[in-house]
């Protein structure tokens, strides 16, 4: 996924058929609010609280992989993928044609239930797959582009269930609280390209059974995934096959092969995770080898200030 639409290809394709198959990351329900990332609503932050769910709307479904939150195109509702791997947001063509959406697409037109309309900053629009579009999913929201002040942290709190704005101190001490941290101190945001539109990538440092890589936060993928060819890849490939699965992307159908209980570390951070391998539709964003998925950031919270960001998951 230069994690954008043709992130879907492989990621949300892929975590689609995964759910049909496995039920994909199980159903998820919300914790104790008061131990929530970020602690109590602070009046600085004019945003909500906005719930995050994990509900598949198409008949038969199984829970969905990724964190979902309800809003509206010029008025229109709709859904949003909360898509960290995504580094900029996209609206599908359908909606924004029955919204008319102004050419360029501006994020002002787009807003969050019970957060508010979008900061300022150019929106990409394209197809979506049928099989997103029938979850009622109409766009993609990239969370680091919701930060309006570097005083302030955007939260997607994936234990507790919730998008939040929170004073960068609070949250700062609450992820530190949370458990170990993959992004150290702090991990600066990376410069990013979706076709012209600029934006950004969240990308930690990390060792993969022993071989130094670079791995995508990435809530828009179910599955940790690496970039076949690479040097994390060729450290993966030496583990058991686990499984195989085959994604549908918007031009190919893309074989991931799965492999069993590879260690990684990335800051505080240890485990040892099964990994997919596949070939990219195309380079992912900011030299990365691959991506942490929602198979290990479930059980994560991610502030995202200014052009830094922090990940801490529990212990």
């Amino acid at each position: 996924m230069k994690p954008d639409l043709r992130l879907v290809p492989l990621l949300l394709a892929g975590a689609l058929a995964s759910a049909a198959c496995d039920g994909g990351v199980p159903a998820r329900t919300g914790g104790d609010p008061s131990a929530t990332v970020g602690g109590p609503h602070s009046a600085a932050a004019a945003r909500g609280v906005v719930p995050i769910a994990f509900e598949a709307k198409k008949a038969g479904s199984r829970a969905f992989s990724f964190p979902l939150v309800e809003g509206k195109v010029n008025g229109h509702p709709t859904r949003f993928i909360l898509d960290t791997g995504a580094v900029v947001h996209a609206i599908d063509t359908p909606v924004a044609a029955a919204a008319q959406l102004a050419t360029p697409a501006k994020a002002s037109s787009i807003s969050i239930d019970g957060w508010g309309a979008l900061p300022e900053h150019a929106v990409a629009v394209r197809d979506l797959p049928p099989a997103i579009r029938a979850h009622g999913i109409g766009g993609i929201i990239a969370p680091q582009l919701l930060v309006e002040s570097p005083d302030q942290a955007v939260v997607v709190d994936l234990l507790n269930l919730q998008l939040r704005m929170r004073p960068r101190s609070t949250a700062a001490s609450a992820m530190a609280d949370l458990g170990p941290s993959l992004s150290g101190a702090g991990r600066k945001l990376c410069p990013a390209d979706d076709d012209g539109i600029a934006g950004l990538g969240l990308t930690v440092a990390g060792i993969l059974d022993g071989e130094p890589t670079s791995l995508a936060i990435d809530t828009g993928a179910s599955r940790s995934i690496l970039v076949e060819g690479s040097r994390a890849a060729a450290r993966a490939i030496t583990h058991p096959v686990i499984g195989r699965t085959v994604s549908t992307g918007a031009s190919v159908d893309v074989t991931t092969s799965i492999y069993g209980g590879v260690p990684i570390r990335a800051g505080a951070w240890t485990s040892t995770v099964d990994v997919g391998v596949s070939v990219p539709h195309r380079a992912p964003h900011c030299a990365v080898d691959g991506r942490l998925g929602m198979d290990v950031l479930q059980q994560c919270a991610v502030a995202i200030y200014g052009d830094e960001m922090l990940v801490s998951c529990r212990r």
